[in-house]
């Protein structure tokens, strides 16, 4: 009885130990890419990832706050037409953590820096022109600009 009392005891430090040294924001970071694995094949995060050096995670969270933020400034007709022609725009936006903030905010809140959305804005704006028209993508690009 005092052996299974004292194993017990032991197991129970053992895993409380390992529960306090247990790093949840590195599963989460880890974990992260498989719920988008999903979208691994959208050809957007695919270019985001493999030109940018980014996660999954932030591609798709980067992708959505762009178009979010497109979203304000494009009429309502306007971001239907664009989510009707391209159904992934609305599978991205659903994907990402709710969008909070500024663009700025959200890309650090993803841990990458402001010159990012400079540098996904193009990826972005080529993905909605190869899924729709050229004036769609002026649609898209003059929202950003606002």
């Amino acid at each position: 009885m005092k052996r299974t009392l004292i194993a017990g005891l032991a197991l129970s430090t053992l895993l409380t130990h390992n529960a306090l040294a247990f790093d949840f924001g590195s599963v989460m970071q880890a974990v992260a890419p498989m719920a988008d694995a999903g979208l691994s094949t959208n050809p957007l995060v695919g270019n985001l990832t493999k030109n940018l050096g980014v996660t999954p995670t932030q591609a798709i969270g980067g992708s959505a706050a762009l178009l979010n933020d497109a979203k304000k400034d494009m009429k309502p007709a306007d971001f239907q037409a664009l989510t009707t022609k391209m159904p992934q725009v609305g599978t991205l936006m659903a994907a990402a953590p709710a969008s909070t903030g500024t663009v700025q905010s959200q890309f650090a809140s993803l841990g990458m820096k402001p010159e990012m959305i400079g540098k996904f804005t193009p990826f972005l704006l080529d993905y909605v022109k190869s899924g729709t028209t050229p004036g769609m993508m002026n649609l898209v690009q003059a929202a950003l600009a606002n």
